[in-house]
C-alpha cells in the first residue's frame, strides 16, 4: 500500500480523485490500494535557538554569540498550530501495510524541503518516490502518477533548500540577536530582507540628495517634422544653456537645411518571452497595482483551479515535448470574442508551422518547470474579477507567441543647419503583429520620446529645407523613482544592477536576491516589519528602516555579496558543490562578524531624519519629520492624506471629506503650510449633522492634536 503527501488538501483531493481514493478520514483519503494525506504548508521547522541549545535561550546573552548548531544538532520541530496533521501523517508513514511513500508537494525547492523535513521528523525509513507535475489538469496527473520517479533523483534539490534555510537560520538568528543587544531596540536582519532593504534605502538617499539640474535642447521646425541640434556625443542634452543659445541664435527662422544622412531600417519586434513568476508579477503590478504577494496567491488560485500552470516557476521557456499539446491549449483559451480572431489565427500556426523559435521552445533552459501558461482545460466561469485578470495576463502572453512580429519602419534624418548637426527620428507601423493584443503597445509599455516617434517625410541626401521656427527647449532631469513591486523585483532579479537586456538578465539569473518563489514574502515581511512602507505603488523606508542599515556591516547590506551566496546555492542543487562547504564557510565568518557588530557605533535613535519638503510636497506638522501623502485603506470610505512616518508612530491624518465637503489640493496645502498658520481660506458648502449648509475656515492646532476644526468667520 502506498501513501502519498500533498503539500495543501485541495492538492490532496485532485490526487485523490485520481487514484479512486473517495473514502475521507480525519487528515486523509483512502482507497483500494492507496492512502492520500496533507501537509498544510510546513509542519515542519528548524526550532528556536533556546530549543536546540538551553545557553541560547532567554534572556539572550552577547557571550552566547555567535550560534552555531553542530552537525546532527539541527533539531526539527512540528509547528504547534498544525501540530495535529503532523500526527496524523506521521502515523501513516509508520503504518506497517505502507510499503512505499510518494512525495506529491509542490514541485519545487520549498515543496521537497517540506517533505524532507516532515520525513525526517517522523521517523520513517520506507523507500520514497516522487510526483512530479507543472499542472493539476487529470490528463497531466495520470500523466506524472505513471512517471514516477525516485527520490534520490531530486537529493540535491533537497540539499539546496535545507542548505538556504540553514543559512538563514545561521545568518537571521546571530545577527538579529547582535543587532538587538547591541542597539537595545528589537532588530530583524535576514540574509534576503536586509540587502532588499538597503536598495529601498539607496534609493531614498538618491532621491533625497538628488539636486535638481537642468538640461538644454534645441529643436528646428522644418515644417513637416522636428529635428534636434546634436552634440559632441551624438546626443540632444546640452549641459552648457550658452552653447545651446548660441546655436539657436545660428539657426533663425528661413534658415536652410541640408539633408546629409538618409537611413531607413525595417525592424522586427519578436512576442516577449513567456512568464516565469517573477515577470507575472511585474506585469500584474504594471498593468493593475497588484503587489507581489497577492498576484502569487492569485496565480496559485488559478493553478489550484486548474487554469494555469505551476506559478512558482522560474524558467520563461517550454519543452520540445510540449509542442505538440499546444493547440489544446489555444483551443481552451477564454479571451472573449473580440480576441477570437486572434486565436483563430494562432491555432492556424500552431496547427501548420512555422515551428515556434527557442526564443519559447528550448528544453535546455528550463529549471524544475516549464514556464507559466493557461492549460488545455478552460478557465472556470466563477473566476473573480482579479483572478481573471492575471488569466487573462497569462492567456494573453501564451497567445502573443503564436502571432507574427511586430513590424516598423524606422527612419533617421541627419541635417546641417548653419553649420551645426540636427538629427530626427521616427518611426512608422508597418504591421502591429502580436501588438494587436495590447493597443499596439509593448507589453512592457515602455515610453519613447515623442520626438522618436514622429511621422517622417520621405527626403534624399542634398536635399534642402526651411527652418520655419526654433526654440530652445528646457528640460529637468529627474530624480530616480521610487521602487514599485515591479521595480524592486526587477532589482532583486539582478542583484540592484541596472540591467534592462533579456537576454543578460537571464543570464544574472541565480545571483539575484531570493527566488521567484520567495521574493514576494521578503517584500511583504519588510512591510510586516515596518522596515517600509507603502505610499501608493511606491515603497518608502521608514525611520527604523533607514537606521538599521545605517548600523548594520556593509557586506550584509550588500546585494551583490547575498546575490554570489545564492549562486552557490543554485551549485549545490546542480551537484557542483558540497553544502557542508557553504555552511562551513559561513560559520566561520560568523565568528568575526558577530565581535565586530559589538565594536560599531550604536544605532541611532530610530526617527526618520528631518528633511526638508520639495516644492510640491508637504511637510508633516504634527512630526515635521515626515511627508504627507495621499493614501486609501480597504476600510476608508475615501481617500485621505497622512504622514507617511505612520509606522513610526505619527498618526496625522486629514480626511478628503469633511462635513459632505469635498477638499481640495489647495485646501490640504494650506492646512499642512506653517506660513498660512494651518488654516484654509473660508470653504463654503459645509453640511452640518441637520443638513444645515455653513461656511467656515478649516484649522490645525496642536492645541487639538493637529484634527481639523471650523473656525467660522466673524
Amino acid at each position: 500500500m502506498r501513501v502519498f503527501l500533498a503539500e495543501k488538501p485541495s492538492v490532496a483531493r485532485e490526487i485523490a480523485q485520481a487514484l479512486g481514493c473517495t473514502h475521507k478520514e480525519q487528515g486523509f483519503f483512502r482507497g483500494k490500494n492507496d492512502l492520500v494525506t496533507w501537509a498544510i504548508g510546513h509542519l515542519v521547522r528548524f526550532a528556536e535557538p533556546g530549543e536546540m541549545n538551553p545557553a541560547w535561550g532567554k534572556p539572550w546573552r552577547r557571550e552566547a554569540l555567535p550560534m552555531l548548531p553542530k552537525d546532527g544538532g539541527w533539531l526539527l520541530i512540528p509547528e504547534p498550530r498544525t501540530e495535529d496533521q503532523f500526527n496524523v501523517v506521521a502515523r501513516l508513514f509508520g503504518d506497517k501495510r505502507i510499503t512505499q511513500i510518494v512525495n506529491a508537494t509542490d514541485a519545487g525547492r520549498e515543496g521537497e524541503a517540506i517533505f524532507r523535513r516532515i520525513y525526517a521528523l517522523s521517523g520513517a525509513s520506507k523507500p520514497v518516490l516522487r510526483f512530479w507535475t507543472s499542472s493539476l489538469t487529470e490528463e497531466a496527473i495520470a500523466s506524472a502518477l505513471s512517471h514516477l520517479r525516485p527520490a534520490a533523483d531530486y537529493d540535491n534539490l533537497a540539499s539546496a533548500a535545507l542548505t538556504r534555510a540553514q543559512l538563514d537560520w545561521l545568518i537571521g538568528m546571530n545577527h538579529s540577536r547582535a543587532a538587538t543587544l547591541h542597539n537595545s531596540v528589537t532588530c530583524s536582519v535576514g540574509r534576503v530582507q536586509t540587502p532588499t532593504l538597503a536598495m529601498i534605502v539607496r534609493r531614498h538617499h538618491e532621491i533625497a540628495g538628488f539636486i535638481k539640474t537642468f538640461f538644454y535642447e534645441v529643436h528646428a521646425d522644418l515644417g513637416e517634422f522636428v529635428a534636434r541640434a546634436v552634440n559632441s556625443q551624438q546626443k540632444h542634452d546640452f549641459e552648457i544653456k550658452a552653447e545651446a543659445e548660441t546655436i539657436l541664435r545660428d539657426v533663425p527662422s528661413d534658415t536652410l537645411a541640408t539633408v546629409t544622412l538618409v537611413e531607413v531600417k525595417k525592424n522586427r519586434k519578436a512576442p516577449p518571452q513567456l512568464h516565469n513568476l517573477g515577470e507575472l508579477q511585474k506585469e500584474a503590478n504594471r498593468r493593475f497595482g497588484f503587489p507581489a504577494d497577492r498576484t502569487l496567491a492569485i496565480a496559485q488560485s488559478l493553478y489550484e483551479s486548474k487554469a494555469i500552470t505551476y506559478p512558482r516557476s522560474s524558467s520563461r521557456h517550454l519543452s520540445e515535448d510540449m509542442v505538440d499539446g499546444l493547440p489544446a491549449v489555444l483551443k481552451a483559451l477564454r479571451l472573449g470574442e473580440e480576441r477570437a480572431s486572434y486565436v483563430k489565427q494562432a491555432l492556424h500556426r500552431a496547427q501548420h508551422g512555422p515551428a515556434l523559435s527557442k526564443r519559447f521552445v528550448d528544453g535546455s533552459k528550463l529549471s524544475d518547470h516549464h514556464a507559466i501558461i493557461p492549460t488545455a482545460k478552460p478557465a472556470p466561469a466563477s473566476l473573480s474579477g482579479d483572478e481573471r485578470k492575471v488569466y487573462t495576463i497569462v492567456a494573453e502572453r501564451f497567445l502573443a507567441i503564436f502571432l507574427p512580429d511586430k513590424e516598423t519602419e524606422d527612419t533617421r534624418i541627419d541635417l546641417e543647419i548653419a553649420k551645426h548637426p540636427f538629427r530626427a527620428r521616427g518611426s512608422r507601423l508597418i504591421a502591429p503583429g502580436w501588438t494587436v493584443l495590447t493597443g499596439n503597445q509593448d507589453f512592457e509599455n515602455k515610453a519613447a520620446d515623442a520626438e522618436d516617434r514622429q511621422a517622417l517625410p520621405a527626403v534624399k541626401k542634398g536635399d534642402e529645407l526651411e527652418v520655419v521656427e526654433s526654440e530652445l527647449v528646457t528640460k529637468e532631469r529627474k530624480p530616480p523613482s521610487r521602487y514599485t513591486d515591479a521595480t524592486l523585483l526587477a532589482a532583486m532579479e539582478t542583484a540592484g544592477r541596472e540591467i534592462d537586456d533579456d537576454e543578460l538578465r537571464e543570464a544574472m539569473k541565480g545571483r539575484g536576491l531570493g527566488t521567484e518563489a520567495t521574493r514576494a514574502a521578503i517584500i511583504q515581511r519588510l512591510l510586516d516589519l515596518a522596515y517600509v512602507i507603502r505610499d501608493g505603488k511606491q515603497f518608502e523606508p521608514t525611520g527604523k528602516g533607514i537606521a538599521l542599515i545605517a548600523q548594520v556591516l556593509p557586506h550584509l547590506a550588500s546585494p551583490e555579496l547575498t546575490g554570489d551566496m545564492e549562486a552557490k546555492l543554485n551549485l549545490v542543487e546542480a551537484g557542483q558543490l558540497d553544502a557542508a562547504e557553504i555552511l562551513a564557510e559561513v560559520s566561520e565568518s560568523l565568528r568575526h562578524e558577530i565581535p565586530a557588530v559589538f565594536r560599531s557605533k550604536p544605532m541611532q535613535a530610530p526617527d526618520a531624519p528631518r528633511i526638508t519638503a520639495g516644492k510640491d510636497e508637504l511637510l508633516c506638522p504634527k512630526c515635521k519629520a515626515g511627508l504627507v501623502t495621499k493614501r486609501s485603506t480597504p476600510n476608508a470610505s475615501a481617500p485621505f492624506y497622512g504622514c507617511a512616518r505612520f509606522h513610526d508612530g505619527c498618526n496625522f491624518t486629514i480626511n478628503t471629506v469633511v462635513a459632505k465637503k469635498t477638499l481640495t489640493e489647495t485646501n490640504i496645502k494650506d492646512l499642512c503650510s506653517p506660513t498660512r498658520h494651518h488654516t484654509t481660506k473660508i470653504i463654503k458648502g459645509f453640511t452640518s449633522k441637520a443638513g444645515k449648509k455653513f461656511d467656515a475656515f478649516l484649522q490645525l492646532s496642536s492645541a487639538t492634536d493637529f484634527k481639523t476644526e471650523f473656525v467660522f468667520p466673524r
